[in-house]
């Protein structure tokens, strides 16, 4: 019993250490910043897939937390790194929304799925926590994917909103078939190696990673 109180405690702890990351990457200018703080977005995720496995007993969960230590939490911002130095990308991050909104938009989403986890019944307050802190990174993830300009950081939008159903895959359902698992990081890291492909296209034609150059192809 002790066991399982620690694990619960120690998921808690990890969730709320894993949105932590997600402000992060929202209140960073500088892409090295937002990379490192995914990188370690993805490192807790490993850490809760892990935890659920332990208490679990499933062996097969061991395995997906590995996989998403190494992809997710080492390939994936190497990847990232490795686009960001061969393009010269500048470190500051290009915005529509600057950081101090951002962060308070943030914040209200973090709230509001709060409150929409709490209108539906669920069994167990650690259950309720991590099904509003997997709204919340989906949430943001796709405010990111609205208010940054530069390819690279819609990229990252992306990959946060995964984190957040992934989040709530492994802490509500104990995992999905791993099968499908390996299937879902297989998507994910060629859609990686193919918008990598694309902003280097991008760079290459308009000398620029920034979005709003692609208005300039209208008409």
């Amino acid at each position: 019993m002790s066991e399982l109180v620690f694990g619960s405690k120690m998921m808690q702890l990890l969730i709320a250490l894993i949105l932590v990351s997600t402000f992060m990457i929202l209140g960073s200018t500088r892409l090295y910043s937002c990379v490192r703080a995914f990188a370690i977005q993805s490192f807790l995720l490993a850490g809760v897939a892990g935890i659920v496995a332990y208490s679990t007993g499933k062996s097969d969960i061991y395995i997906v937390a590995i996989l998403t230590l190494v992809l997710k939490a080492a390939v994936i911002p190497y990847i990232f790194i490795y686009i960001i130095r061969e393009i010269k990308v500048k470190r500051e991050i290009a915005l529509y929304v600057n950081i101090s909104p951002s962060l308070i938009i943030g914040g209200v989403l973090v709230v509001i799925s709060y409150y929409l986890v709490r209108s539906i019944n669920i069994r167990t307050e650690l259950s309720s926590f991590a099904l509003s802190a997997s709204i919340s990174l989906v949430s943001i993830g796709l405010f990111i994917m609205i208010s940054r300009k530069k390819a690279i950081m819609q990229m990252l939008g992306i990959l946060l909103m995964e984190n957040g159903l992934f989040l709530g895959a492994i802490s509500l359902t104990y995992g999905m078939p791993l099968l499908v698992e390996l299937g879902i990081f297989f998507d994910v890291l060629i859609g990686v190696l193919i918008m990598g492909i694309l902003i280097f296209r991008i760079n290459k034609t308009f000398e620029s990673i920034d979005t709003d150059m692609l208005k300039t192809l209208i008409g």
